[in-house]
């Protein structure tokens, strides 16, 4: 929500939490453009309905505008008002940013957003606004997190949250012994039980009386930041939460961050312990379509497996549900005196904030708390992350979780598919091996399909007066090949070298291939008193082509036919009027069983 007036614009964020001032003043351009300047910009992160609903992108607006001011600035001659814009003058704009090409696309889409509908922009500079392209960066994402990093990140989250609910749950027994006067409480067990009871009702610590210091059984005790984590979750337990839920639940670590307290159960489900909603605010998705519901519940195993939970306590850390129950636990004293409605409340000191009550209490997880976390768990910048040492990016996280998982969360398949997944670097390397394993194997089956041995008539001759120098010429035993030529071996249309080295079975076992595998299988061999047969098969697969879908068609026949033509150019026409000649009564039979399917294992 802006306010001000002439070059002045204060912006208030939907959700009043933060806001800024942008002084159009700066810019170095006459009064009458640095007003219109500020009255674009005033209208572009209004109320109305599509209007910037965050600081983060009304600053890329008013960036935006402070480049039109500059090369308005470096134009000859300058303009004086906003009537005097031309489309020379927004060529120009975008010609300040020819050395940033990824800058200057963002700026000109910026630029776009915040003069549509300027009544005051001439018709020659709109058009040429609308008119000018710039070639869009190719963007292309880091991608997920290898199995090592991840497991580095996710096991360095997980020891925060158990160790702060260790930390917590310790703090409220003892503090529960001190209020029923245990007597096995030793003297610094009880001195300490006293400082508990007074944090948890006042959230402050006993003080002397001039300095406003605190005592020294405070400082006996650890001093103020000690005791106080006893009964709160620090920034950093949050941020391991955080960065747990995103992982969890493949939601932005923004949105999670804001999460509220308040849930609820699904309407006739209010025993059920198995899913909680969550009403959670995305912004930038306009006001119609801001407002979402995210359901909390447990992850089946498989899903959890592939997202690498499979911590010490599993039913914890499998479930989002159950981690964001144990998150308002742990953080209900900061929530109860900071009076935030949030689920993320913790305790937040700085420098001399000790002594700040009103400033003692942290809402939500900025990406500063992020920072601080991976530096204070050893884990580098992101320009110095090496294998085995990653930088903490909140958005390779998600990233992380969508790849594992392949399942649109708060948004389409499509955007799955076309933001999250297209752009990945991994994905991109991972499709490139599933392509190229996938063409080694085609290209594997065509060289087996057009290289199956033919033995001609003469060949057949041949060898039944060599039979030894004819199985070393073939590469086969001279036993086999005696079998081949007295048709012992014989399956449909082709003959087997050996049936039990099927390439789809395991070795020893029978194959269980369909007769019409042999004419695309490597151990094929093709002989002269095979012709018949696969001449007939040939006009069997030909004559079935319009009566079945040709998806079907294409799957069950293609590569056998292919074959048959391979292996039928080998014979003379001679040879195929002859072969049709002495196609017998129980041939045609054979070949209307194999090509209907009734050879086939069942």
């Amino acid at each position: 929500m802006p306010e001000g007036s002439g070059t002045l614009v204060r912006f208030l964020e939907e959700s009043g939490e933060r806001f800024k001032t942008y002084d159009f003043s700066t810019c170095d351009v006459t009064p009458e453009l640095q007003q219109w300047l500020a009255r674009c910009f005033s209208r572009r992160v209004g109320t109305a309905r599509t209007s910037v609903k965050r600081l983060s992108a009304a600053g890329q607006h008013f960036d935006a505008l402070q480049g039109l001011a500059r090369a308005l600035n470096r134009y000859q001659p300058q303009p004086a008002c906003p009537q005097e814009l031309t489309g020379a003058h927004i060529r120009a704009f975008v010609e300040y940013y020819d050395d940033r090409p990824k800058r200057q696309h963002s700026a000109l889409k910026s630029l776009r957003a915040a003069l549509r509908g300027d009544p005051e922009l001439p018709e020659e500079a709109r058009q040429a606004l609308f008119d000018v392209r710039v070639k869009k960066p190719e963007e292309v994402s880091p991608g997920a997190y290898e199995d090592e990093d991840w497991q580095a990140i996710m096991t360095a989250a997980r020891r925060d949250v158990r160790l702060a609910r260790e930390r917590i749950e310790a703090g409220r027994r003892l503090l529960a012994r001190w209020r029923d006067g245990d007597p096995d409480l030793s003297r610094h067990e009880a001195e300490e039980g006293a400082l508990l009871d007074l944090f948890d009702r006042t959230a402050d610590l006993p003080r002397m009386p001039r300095s406003g210091d605190y005592t020294k059984a405070v400082l006996r005790g650890g001093g103020f930041r000690r005791l106080a984590a006893r009964l709160c979750l620090t920034r950093a337990d949050a941020t391991a939460f955080c960065l747990l839920l995103t992982a969890l639940t493949q939601e932005n670590f923004g949105t999670v961050a804001t999460w509220p307290a308040a849930h609820f159960h699904p309407e006739g489900a209010r025993d059920d312990e198995r899913v909680l909603l969550v009403e959670e605010s995305k912004p930038r998705r306009g006001p119609e379509q801001e407002h979402m519901v995210a359901a909390l519940e447990h992850l089946p195993d498989d899903v959890a497996d592939l997202l690498g939970v499979g911590a010490d306590e599993p039913r914890l850390m499998r479930s989002p549900l159950r981690l964001y129950l144990l998150l308002l636990s742990l953080a209900e004293l900061p929530r109860r005196h900071s009076g935030a409605s949030a689920a993320f409340v913790s305790l937040y000191l700085s420098g001399s904030q000790e002594g700040q009550q009103a400033d003692r209490w942290g809402v939500g997880v900025g990406a500063h708390d992020v920072l601080r976390w991976a530096r204070a768990h050893g884990f580098p910048a992101a320009r110095h992350a090496t294998p085995g040492r990653p930088g903490v990016d909140v958005v390779r996280v998600r990233q992380t979780s969508l790849e594992r998982r392949q399942h649109p969360v708060a948004h389409s398949r499509r955007t799955l598919n076309d933001v999250y997944l297209k752009g990945s670097s991994t994905v991109r390397v991972d499709s490139r091996r599933v392509v190229g394993a996938a063409l080694c194997q085609e290209v594997a089956k065509a060289r087996v399909i057009q290289s199956v041995p033919v033995f001609t008539a003469e060949f057949v001759a041949w060898a039944r007066e060599n039979l030894g120098e004819a199985a070393a010429q073939t590469g086969l035993e001279s036993r086999t090949l005696k079998d081949l030529l007295d048709a012992q071996r014989d399956t449909a249309a082709v003959a087997c070298v050996d049936h039990l080295a099927s390439p789809v079975a395991e070795p020893g076992q029978p194959c269980p291939a369909s007769f019409l595998q042999c004419l695309t299988c490597e151990n094929a061999r093709a002989l002269p008193h095979h012709l018949p047969v696969q001449l007939a098969v040939r006009d069997g697969i030909r004559q079935r082509r319009p009566h079945l879908e040709p998806r079907v068609w294409q799957a069950r026949f293609r590569a056998p036919l292919q074959q048959l033509e391979e292996i039928i150019k080998h014979f003379t026409d001679a040879e195929h009027e002859q072969a049709r000649a002495d196609l017998g009564t129980g041939q045609q039979r054979l070949v209307d069983d194999l090509l209907d399917g009734r050879w086939d294992l069942r």
